[in-house]
This record gives C-alpha cells, structure tokens and sequence, in this order.
C-alpha cells in the first residue's frame, strides 16, 4: 500500500486557502500512484480554531470545503484522509466534533470523531467538542486501519507520570486487532520534544503489532508553533523515515505485510532522516513563528529597538531570516547611559544583517521629560527615571510602527519576563515577543548557533560583553538579578518541573524563595505582555493561567 503524507501548514480560518494546499498535495499524491493521503488534524479549517468553532458559519464553511475535496475524489483511486469540524449528531453535549473523514471516488467512508480531549497547557478542547464514544476501524483492500487523532495516543501525562483518560482508543485497537495506524496531528513543539513524540508512538507500535503513519501539522498559529517532523513506525516501534522539521512537505512510504516500510518519496532535499541539533531546530522554530504571525496578521514589515545587546541581535536575526531584511527597521536610541560600544554594536549587527537603520537619541526627550515631572516633587525616584527612558522609547517604537503600518518586535527574554526586570509600555510595547519563552543563559548558546548556521550576523562583543540595561552608569543585569546561570536552573525548575519551593530553597540556597517571589509578583506585568513563542514545556501566555490578585506564600 502506498501512502502519502501532506505535512501541511493550515491557516486558521481561511478555507479556500487550506482546500487549495489540500488539493495540490492530493494531485501530487495521484501522480505518485498514492493508495491514500493523509494531512494533518482539522486541515479544512486550520489549529486551533479556538472560539471560532462556536461561530455557526463554522460548520457550513466545513461542509463546503468537504464537498469540493469530494468532488476531487471523483474518479480517482487515492483515498484522502481530512480532518474538519462536524456536528455532533447527537442531542446532548456540545455541538462540534473534531473528525477526520476518508473521502473516497466522490464519497466519505468513514469519519471518526476524535476521543481524547486535552484540557491542559494551550489545550482547552473539552470547551469546544464533544468526545468520540467509540473507536472504530477502516477495512481498506483488506488492511484493518485505525485512525487516530492526535491526544488518542498521548493518554499518559509525562510529567506526572500518571494516565490522564480512563478509556483510551489505544485499548481498544488493541482488543479489536489491527493491520496499521494512522496519526492526524496537530502537535504543538517544544524543545527536545521530537525524540519524546517518537518514543510515545514507537512503544504504541511495539503493543499493536502495528506501523504507524503520523503527519503533524507545521507552521505557527498566534503563540503555538507546529513542527510537523512528521515519521513512519514499523510494527517494532523503529523509525523507517522521517519528514523535516518546521518545513512543509510530501512524502510517499510504501507498506507491505510482514515487510518494514520504506520511504520512496519525496526526494532528499524533502527529507530529515536525522534529525537536526535542537538548537538549530529552535531557530527555525522562531523564524517560523515570526514568518506566520507577520503573514497571517496580514504585515509585512517589523520594527525592534537595537540596543547593542544580545537579545536585540537575536530577534533582529530571526526576524530578517522570516521577513528579508528589507522588513525589518532597526532603531537606536541611545541615552546619555549608553555606551559606545552599544552604538557600534548595533550597527555592524544592521550593517551584517543589511536591514535599514535609525539612530533617534532620547537624551533630550529624557531631560525634558525628566524635568517637568520632577517639578514640585524635586528629583525623579532612580527607578522611575529607568523607566521613563524605556518608556520614551517605547513611544518612539509604536509611533513609528503607526508610521510604517508595521509590527514591533519586543526583546525581551523568559529569565526577564520571569522576575519583571522589564519596564510595562517601554520595553515591553509590541505586538510579538519571539524570546520570550527562550531563556538567557540559551540565548547565548542560540547566538553561538545561528553564526555557526547563518554566516556570523551576531557581533563577537555581542555574545561576549556582560548585560546591561544601560538606564544608568555602569549598570549590569547581576546588580540586580542573580547569575543567569543559576536563576535560569531555578526558574526552569519551577516553572516548568513544578519543583515544591523548599526543595528549590534547599538546594538553591534562601535566595531562591526572594527570586519565586518577584516571579510571582509580576505576573501583572506578563498578562499585559505581547504573546510569547511557545517553544518550552511551560511557557508565559495561554499555557500558564495563574492568578494576579492572589496570596501565594514561596
């Protein structure tokens, strides 16, 4: 049986767009003498559609798209394999479903619904859809196939080590005895989490006797990225093949009874079969996520502060890499703190990246704005006076992103979004922080791998030099915060481990429990903050839902 795979980047919404993408992958997958092509979870109208699915044109614009897709059917001998919305046909619980139908010489043959609903990190299905009661099996020439809809064979909670459903399609293609699976998926990245997926799917195929064919979903909606790394299983749980990561593409496998699978398509340039280092991955990742956010927002152009530092350099990298470098403006505004280095810093980063570049001074916008607040109240607070520099060029950042028509880009990292070491409507102003969820102490190996990977950008002092803010004289970031070395090893640990506060205090020493506490301390400040890249277990944003007005002892 020859079987294609349409690794496939869904735009939430737009369904002529997706039935177009459909389409091609569908002709190209006749042309190949596929039996059937598979593409990814809820592909009509795109992941994840969030409130969307309450709207009634929902389902109408579902059932149109459906109905073009059958029409392309007509005739031919590859079966297409779909996921959409479809209404619940019964009279009680919510009113969609989240389905994957086969469409095949002009008909459907076989929908199911999916089972597993995720209710945690960026997941909030439950809302939305009304489960699956039963899991079913496709006869096709013969072969015993199930189809699976992503959360179906996740039902164990890696974290906590413990089952999160009780009744599992899993189980029940193992009572009922299958030829072969196949995955639709929509599912989300995070560092390190291809080698995890892999091993998930490798032991269902060990307990199946079965290959498995998944195809994930690639591409960025809003904060969620989707890095397709889309495989093939044999029934020992061993990768046959493997399509890229965070880049769309068709791959065609062959599968035979008894027989490994092997790809026979696409060609090389197409393929990953190894898999690339996680830090070049993550830097495809957040050019990905900057590309999609910028396109289907419908701008073109970004704009970011370029202050001399890393994080600065880093995000006007990647969004040169997304963008081209005629779209993306990069502005100095230097105070009478900053130093030289910053100055020229930044603009051999410009010149390096070829991207336009001003230079708008705030030194006298910060002593007339210095002054006339401090009138009657003496000399401006030392913090307040910080802030109002970041603030000044925020100012200048949004009314020239106005001018422009643009998107500001913030640069701000997770260890500074963690501890609030971050100035609300200065720095923080922007419609996109791609970092956010990077640490620092990463930061520094990430700009080390994008030179190696894209021809040296980032300035040697860049990487080399301690940061600084530069809001006032010889400022750097440990007069206030500890080693990024140590806080990003607490912070992880307590952000994304769920490590008890005492165990952290023991081992990090008491200035932990002060640190946990400014983490939870600012979460006022991360709710107002531009939407974050999702690229950890547990970023700032839609994932992490924690009260602002609380009492919470650390």
């Amino acid at each position: 049986m020859r079987i294609a795979l349409a690794q496939m980047d869904p735009v939430v919404g737009s369904f002529d767009t997706n039935v177009v993408k459909i389409r091609e992958a569908y002709e190209r997958a006749c042309s190949l003498r596929a039996r059937l092509l598979l593409t990814p979870e809820l592909g009509i109208c795109g992941y994840p559609p969030h409130d969307l699915v309450e709207r009634p044109e929902m389902f109408e614009r579902n059932e149109k798209a459906l109905q073009e897709l059958l029409q392309l059917t007509k005739g031919q001998t590859c079966a297409l394999i779909v996921g959409h919305v479809t209404r619940n046909p019964n009279s009680s619980g919510k009113a969609a479903q989240n389905s994957v139908s086969i469409l095949e010489n002009g008909k459907v043959v076989f929908t199911q619904a999916k089972t597993l609903l995720p209710t945690y990190d960026v997941f909030d299905e439950a809302r939305y859809f009304e489960p699956a009661q039963e899991s079913r099996i496709w006869n096709c020439d013969g072969v015993r196939i199930a189809v699976a809809i992503c959360e179906d064979l996740w039902a164990e909670d890696p974290v906590q080590g413990r089952k999160l459903y009780g009744r599992t399609p899993v189980e029940c293609f193992e009572k009922e005895g299958i030829d072969l699976l196949f995955s639709i998926s929509a599912s989300p990245y995070e560092f390190g989490k291809r080698e995890r997926r892999e091993k998930l799917h490798g032991a269902i195929a060990k307990k199946l006797n079965a290959p498995i064919v998944y195809v994930n979903q690639m591409g960025a909606t809003d904060e969620v990225l989707f890095d397709g790394a889309s495989f093939v299983l044999d029934a020992a749980g061993k990768v046959a093949g493997r399509l890229p990561v965070f880049r769309t593409a068709l791959g065609l496998v062959e599968i035979e009874p008894g027989k490994s699978p092997r790809f026979e398509e696409p060609a090389s340039a197409d393929r990953e079969d190894q898999a690339p280092e996680e830090l070049e991955v993550l830097s495809r990742a957040l050019v990905v996520g900057i590309k999609d956010y910028f396109t289907k927002s419908g701008f073109k152009m970004a704009i970011l502060g370029l202050s001399g530092g890393i994080d600065s350099a880093i995000v006007a990298t990647l969004a040169v890499k997304a963008l081209g470098p005629k779209n993306v403006l990069g502005v100095a505004m230097p105070s009478q703190y900053s130093s030289t280095h910053s100055m020229t810093d930044a603009e051999t980063l410009a010149a390096n990246l070829g991207i336009p570049f001003e230079v708008r001074p705030i030194k006298f916008l910060f002593s007339t704005a210095n002054r006339e607040l401090a009138e009657n109240r003496g000399t401006l607070a030392p913090l307040a006076q910080e802030n109002l520099q970041a603030r000044l060029r925020g100012i200048i950042l949004m009314t020239l992103s106005n001018h422009y028509n643009a998107l500001v880009l913030t640069t701000g990292n997770k260890s500074e979004m963690a501890t609030g070491y971050s100035t609300m409507y200065g720095d923080m102003c922007g419609a996109l922080a791609p970092i956010g969820d990077v640490y620092k102490t990463r930061v520094f190996e990430l700009a080390r791998k994008i030179n190696e990977l894209w021809g040296n950008p980032i300035p040697e002092n860049t990487i080399t030099k301690a940061p600084s803010a530069e809001l006032r004289p010889n400022q750097k970031d440990q007069d206030t915060l500890p080693p990024y070395e140590e806080l990003d090893a607490l912070l992880e640990e307590y952000i994304e481990k769920a490590v008890p506060v005492a165990e952290l205090v023991k081992r990090f020493g008491p200035w932990a429990r002060e640190t946990l506490k400014r983490l939870e301390m600012n979460e006022f400040k991360r709710r107002q903050a531009a939407p974050v890249l999702k690229v950890s277990h547990k970023a700032f944003g839609i994932g992490r839902r924690i009260p602002i007005a609380k009492v919470w002892e650390t």
